[in-house]
């Protein structure tokens, strides 16, 4: 039985430390691409807050692609009010902030 919980442990372990960061995605990864010049609680007349973003994507929490469907939105190129730091962001990147904002980016 020991043996058994100690494999388990392993495994989690294992799988705990190969999470790249940014699956982690939380307001960290936010300050660090940039995303609070625009999106912070403070108000900025072109740009949505973080907790408006969470209360729009509310609605689709838990919907199949929802994920998708909002990094997506995220890194879509504009011809019109073009968003320079949304088009660079990485596949990656961009679904981790997708996550956290459908978690209610908190």
């Amino acid at each position: 039985m020991a043996h058994a919980h100690h494999t388990a442990l392993s495994i989690v372990l294992a799988f705990t430390l190969s999470a790249s960061p940014l699956a982690q995605a939380s307001s960290a990864l936010a300050v660090e691409m940039g995303c609070n010049n625009c999106h912070s609680n403070t108000f900025h007349p072109n740009a949505p807050s973080f907790q408006q973003l969470a209360d729009q994507s509310a609605k689709r929490r838990g919907e199949t692609g929802a994920e998708d469907h909002l990094m997506s939105e995220l890194r879509k190129p504009r011809l019109v009010g073009r968003i320079g730091a949304h088009e660079h962001l990485s596949e990656e990147s961009a679904r981790a902030l997708a996550r956290w904002i459908l978690d209610g980016a908190h």
